[in-house]
């Protein structure tokens, strides 16, 4: 097994298809399959199935994918690592993004990164907080935006900023009755028809910590993890819904949604650049990582994101 016959491998599965595989690779497809079907000779073992839905890895090629992403991306490092900072930093980086940071971050970020380090290509992962971790602990990604901390061991964590959380609702409900814009007790939001994320969801578990605080169990009129259904339950009238104000601000504009501050206790969010600590960094996973504390620095200065910016003595040194 080489290198070549990896990354093979990881294109049939990312592209799902022997065809499209070949054709972004430019190779013959008998070609492409007979390096695979050698692969599976010499491990004695199937590493793909064929079905209706395309090809999907097996068992032990999920094991061969994540190993083989990770032996593709250190050696595409290795001459970028060798050579140190006097080079501009190359490569791919691998950036584990939540959707509510990466509808603000991903576009300003890798416009950014073209124009300062074009030899860098960045790919973009979103996916929930945890998730997100696991893939950064697992080595599947260089860099993280998470929201807990609470476990760093084995990684470096900054934090950027911290966003209010508040409640919205349709304008056509009337079970809140404080004005909008004015503070509404959590006490007082948990008496309400509200939409939240399901159990283990990193925002559902600060919600129902608070409210614990102050005893005021929450018990949800409809549960679903994403924050564009919850928000469309919402605008349709079906109940209301805690997402940080910067996820909800677009609706508010448009009067599609009334919103009022959360009190007593006030709910907040941290957001955190998050990296390993037990694997090297190339010049180009620390240039984005650098790169990325600016820009969401440069999104709250420029009242894009409604958020308080942490003490600049949580700035990451990786790449200047």
């Amino acid at each position: 097994m080489d290198l070549r016959q990896l990354r093979y491998f990881v294109a049939i599965v990312e592209h799902g298809s022997f065809s499209k595989a070949a054709n972004q690779l430019r190779v013959a497809q008998p070609a492409l399959s007979q390096h695979l079907r050698h692969m599976e000779e010499e491990l004695g073992i199937t590493l793909l199935h064929r079905g209706t839905r395309g090809v999907l890895p097996t068992e032990a090629g999920e094991r061969l994918l994540q190993r083989a992403k990770t032996i593709l991306t250190e050696f595409g490092e290795l001459r970028d690592s060798v050579r140190g900072e006097k080079s501009a930093p190359v490569g791919e980086v691998r950036f584990g993004i939540p959707g509510t940071v990466s509808e603000l971050l991903s576009v300003p970020l890798i416009e950014a990164a073209q124009a300062r380090y074009p030899t860098v290509r960045i790919r973009i992962a979103e996916a929930m907080s945890g998730y997100i971790l696991d893939w950064l602990r697992r080595g599947e990604i260089d860099l993280a935006m998470i929201y807990s901390a609470a476990n760093p061991s084995g990684l470096a964590v900054h934090h950027v900023l911290t966003e209010e959380l508040c409640l919205f609702g349709s304008p056509q409900l009337s079970a809140c009755k404080v004005p909008p814009g004015q503070p509404v007790t959590l006490t007082e939001a948990a008496k309400l028809d509200l939409i939240l994320p399901g159990p283990s969801h990193g925002l559902r578990d600060l919600i129902e910590e608070a409210a614990l605080s102050v005893n005021a169990p929450i018990w949800p009129a409809v549960e679903i993890d994403s924050y564009g259904q919850i928000k469309r339950l919402v605008q349709h009238g079906r109940g209301y819904g805690i997402l940080p104000r910067t996820a909800v601000t677009r609706e508010e504009q448009d009067g599609s949604v009334k919103i009022w501050p959360l009190t007593a206790p006030q709910l907040t969010r941290r957001v955190f650049l998050a990296y390993s600590t037990e694997r090297p960094q190339s010049a180009a996973v620390r240039a984005i990582g650098q790169l990325a504390w600016e820009s969401l620095r440069g999104l709250v200065d420029d009242g894009i994101w409604a958020a308080t910016l942490a003490d600049e003595s949580n700035r990451p040194s990786l790449y200047l």
